[in-house]
This record gives C-alpha cells, sequence and structure tokens, in this order.
C-alpha cells in the first residue's frame, strides 16, 4: 500500500492515507476529499459537543453575549436557573445532568484523539468508515443527552453539524472545505492529474511514502515546505539569540582586574618550569 502524508496550511491538517499503486487518481482524490471534510466536521461537531457539556445550548442570536445587566436594559429575556454560567455570554449556562455532561465530553475527547494530526505520529491512517464511527459516537451522546433534540434549539452548532445545515459559507471553516469536483492532488511540486493511475506517479511499488497536498484547481501549485522545519528553526534562533546576548555581554565587559591574576601572567610557563615556580635560593662557595 501506498503511504501518504497529506499535509496542509496548519498542521492540524495533517493526515495519513494508504491506497493501493493500481488506483486511478480521480477515486483517490475523492476519497481523500470524502476524508479532510469529514475531519473537518469531527472536529467541529467535537467543540459543540464540549460547549453543550460546559455551558448548554447556544442562546438566541439576539441574546449572544449580552450580560444580565445588559439584557435588562435592552428588555431582552434570558435564560434563568443558570447552574454553569457561560463568561462569553453566548451559551444559557443550562448543562445536562453531571452524568450526562461527563458522556459528551468524554465521548468529544475520544472523537478529537480519533481524528488529531498526532496520529500521523503513531502511522494511524485516516478512513471514511473512522470518521463516520467518530460521528456516529458524537451522535449518540448528543441523543442521550437531547433525545430526538429536546431541549436542544435549531440554531445551536451540534444540532445544525448533525443535521448538515451548519452555515460554513463566508466562514474560516467554510474556506478549510474542499469540492471533490475542483480540487487537485499536488506531489513533488507536480500535479496528480486525473484519468491515470497512482503507479504512473510513483511506481509500482507497494512501500513508497510520499507528502502530498489537496489544493484547489484555482489555486496553482502549493507553496513548498521550508527546508528547516519549525523545531529546528527555533532551535536556531535560539542559539543565535544567546550568542547576541554573549557577544555583546564581552563588549560591554572592561575589567581588566583578570590581569592581575596568575593564571594571565605572560611569565607563568617559565617560572613554572624554572623551579619549579619558586624563587631559585644560591650562595657563593667557599
Amino acid at each position: 500500500m501506498v503511504l501518504f502524508h497529506l499535509k496542509g496550511k496548519e498542521a492540524q491538517h495533517e493526515f495519513l492515507y494508504e491506497c493501493p499503486a493500481s488506483t486511478p487518481t480521480a477515486a483517490l482524490i475523492a476519497d481523500l476529499v470524502r476524508v479532510h471534510n469529514t475531519r473537518l466536521k469531527v472536529m467541529r461537531l467535537a467543540d459543540a459537543c464540549l460547549g453543550l457539556a460546559a455551558h448548554g445550548p447556544l442562546r438566541p442570536e439576539e441574546t449572544r453575549g449580552l450580560s444580565d445587566e445588559v439584557a435588562k436594559l435592552s428588555e431582552l429575556s434570558l435564560d434563568k436557573g443558570a447552574t454553569h454560567p457561560d463568561p462569553s455570554n453566548y451559551r444559557t449556562g443550562v448543562p445536562p445532568t453531571a452524568a450526562t455532561a461527563e458522556v459528551l465530553k468524554r465521548t468529544a475527547e475520544e472523537a478529537q484523539e480519533a481524528v488529531s494530526h498526532k496520529q500521523v505520529g503513531h502511522r494511524v491512517c485516516m478512513t471514511v468508515s473512522r470518521l463516520q464511527e467518530s460521528l456516529d459516537n458524537l451522535r449518540g451522546a448528543v441523543m442521550i443527552a437531547y433525545p430526538a433534540y429536546h431541549n436542544l434549539p435549531e440554531w445551536d452548532p451540534a444540532r445544525m453539524i448533525l443535521e448538515d445545515k451548519d452555515p460554513l459559507e463566508g466562514t474560516h471553516e467554510g474556506k478549510e472545505v474542499l469540492c471533490e469536483s475542483s480540487t487537485g492532488l499536488w506531489w513533488a511540486g507536480k500535479e496528480m492529474r486525473r484519468g491515470k493511475l497512482v503507479s504512473d506517479f510513483l511506481g509500482r511499488n507497494e512501500k513508497t511514502k510520499v507528502v502530498a497536498r489537496l489544493q484547489p484547481a484555482n489555486a496553482g501549485a502549493p507553496v513548498r515546505e521550508p527546508r528547516v522545519d519549525e523545531e529546528t528553526h527555533k532551535a536556531m534562533l535560539s542559539f543565535y539569540h544567546k550568542r547576541q546576548q554573549e557577544d555583546k555581554q564581552l563588549e560591554d565587559d572592561e575589567d581588566d582586574s583578570y590581569l592581575g591574576s596568575a593564571w594571565a601572567n605572560p611569565r607563568g610557563l617559565k617560572n613554572a618550569l624554572v623551579g619549579g615556580g619558586k624563587d631559585i635560593k644560591w650562595k657563593p662557595f667557599n
């Protein structure tokens, strides 16, 4: 199986994918786009579930961000009986029961871990079925907390994502979603065009590993990665900064008191060789 390491503009979009070398590039691109988009959906839904577990459903749009004092002045009614007030005043502050909230939180954290870019380090490949399992688990957790969406308003992000109604147009998340028909796959500065096989580009070796990128067709070739990775770059900057500080200290240090030290004596070697550094005593013969 050929191993693809898919990278994006941000580290969180990285994932592994494998397929036979005989796979048509059109089928490969279609599956990669589905995996990418489903990963984003799982991440959005997991964040929404964590919000539900912490502070309950989202408020109506006209009351979001309003404190109790402001709401009284504007004659807008806020939800009463908030047990876990939202510091940002975007949620009602009425989460489900403690046990149910724990289920939501645990399921969301497991889903985040399952789709995390850190799975690349564990050599875990992403598949649509694996991601769908995470989606199903999150859906089940939401149904436990809000059966048939009871007490979960239609504008809440978790419900909108589960019903495929989340408004992504014009948002940062929407820009990250790819369209299957207008997405290209790039490898080593070359586009793997549709109508061919993976082996036409990478050969028939099933143990090949490549770094690739998904890119909108109208965006052109992706920007090449820097030759130095981020950790090495940080280490280099730290080294040069430390070196500059040391050079500055040497320039500012004009103390010459060290000249009186024994190790700074220019005749120290001669004195050590002649008499072991001691004064030579002599007296005339009778």
